[in-house]
């Protein structure tokens, strides 16, 4: 599979325009020029309305267009700048030029017998891989042709791809077009007559012994520039009338989509207000309650400090008590020893004085029932 994107800028110069959309009207050329001059050298620039709009602007190199379309998104004076690759007109395809997408459409338009389907489809989705990211590539069918649906990443991806047309699978030129539905109108339209296109009238067109197909690889965008070239004055004026046209029904359905998105939003900002509303009063209440916690918290805390001095002097007075008490009881408990000790002593002497014995026992009046006799006590206790 081949392109002719070696040559595209060789042979045509207005590949290296870039189209700047929701430009304001307060923005002035000059700021317009500096903010795009960082991506490379400005040849001309083109505003097609005096109260903003579309700005064309033409860099020296391509690789210049390169640099401005990877920098996306681009701002300025608070404004987002819809930045897109300029493409030519295509009287086939019209629309092309004004619309954009991230799908890509290849209609088949040759027989099956030429390849197998899901080679073609792996070596298709191969090639256009090398213009970057791509998410699915397809067999789909429309109402009266099939065709290969390229999903990308970027719809910078696309207007590259259309740029470089053309494209061959080996030497049959590939039906390469934007996914829109302007283009399904007319794929449709042009295959409505016979559904089931003879694969053998296309396969005798392209492989024609007379066709050439390297010139056709390196003189296809050559030839086209000279026919734009030589245009008259007349079909100049009809085009930019055409233009005008287009330009004015495009800022016409911006301007009811605008009004649309306007009251939409409208709506949706006054629910918000009301939600917002909302919110605040619920905030307020949880501030006065937070408030009224907080205060309660501070007098607990104080209370709790009141309760802990209460506490330690209790703690200290229990201490001085309890030190106070066992030092009672430790003197106390001394005298019992030391009453003990002389208990003890005078029993033993008591006991060493009676001549008592146990295997002669005697006989004791009723008025000698108390022993020791007293008048032994009395003597023991003034010894």
């Amino acid at each position: 599979m081949s392109s002719t994107s070696s040559n595209r800028e060789r042979y045509n110069p207005k590949f290296t325009e870039i189209c700047i959309g929701n430009v304001s009207c307060n923005t002035e050329p000059a700021t317009l020029l500096r903010y795009f001059e960082q991506f490379g050298s400005i040849v001309q620039y083109n505003f097609t309305s005096p109260t903003g709009g579309f700005v064309f602007i033409e860099y020296k190199h391509l690789s210049m267009v390169d640099n401005c379309m990877k920098a996306r998104p681009h701002h300025l004076d608070g404004h987002h700048l819809y930045v897109k690759r300029a493409l030519p007109v295509d009287d086939e395809h019209p629309r092309e030029r004004f619309e954009t997408t991230r799908d890509l459409m290849v209609v088949i338009d040759f027989g099956d017998t030429i390849c197998d389907e899901k080679e073609f489809l792996s070596e298709l989705r191969d090639y256009f891989s090398s213009y970057g990211r791509l998410y699915a590539c397809k067999y789909c069918q429309e109402k009266n042709f099939r065709y290969i649906l390229v999903e990308f990443a970027d719809k910078d991806q696309v207007d590259r791809i259309i740029l470089d047309k053309p494209h061959y699978y080996y030497d049959h030129l590939l039906d390469v077009m934007k996914s829109i539905p302007s283009n399904f109108d007319i794929m449709n339209k042009k295959y409505e007559s016979n559904k089931q296109q003879s694969p053998v009238i296309i396969k005798d067109a392209i492989v024609d012994d007379n066709y050439d197909y390297a010139k056709v690889r390196n003189g296809f965008s050559r030839s086209n520039s000279g026919a734009k070239e030589l245009i008259n004055e007349i079909d100049l004026e009809n085009e930019v009338y055409r233009l005008q046209n287009v330009l004015k029904k495009m800022s016409e359905e911006f301007a009811t989509k605008r009004q649309q998105l306007e009251a939409q939003f409208s709506e949706q900002l006054k629910q918000l207000d009301a939600n917002t509303e909302q919110t605040n009063l619920l905030q307020k209440d949880r501030e006065q309650e937070y408030a009224k916690l907080s205060a309660e918290y501070e007098s607990k805390k104080l209370e709790n400090e009141s309760l802990n001095e209460q506490y330690l002097a209790a703690e200290l007075e229990n201490f001085e008590i309890t030190s106070y008490y066992e030092q009672i009881l430790s003197e106390e408990k001394d005298k019992t020893i030391q009453l003990e000790a002389e208990y003890a002593q005078k029993s033993k002497v008591l006991n060493s004085k009676q001549p008592f014995s146990p295997s002669s026992p005697c006989l004791m009046s009723p008025s000698s029932s108390k022993w020791p006799p007293e008048p032994a006590l009395h003597n023991n206790t003034q010894n």
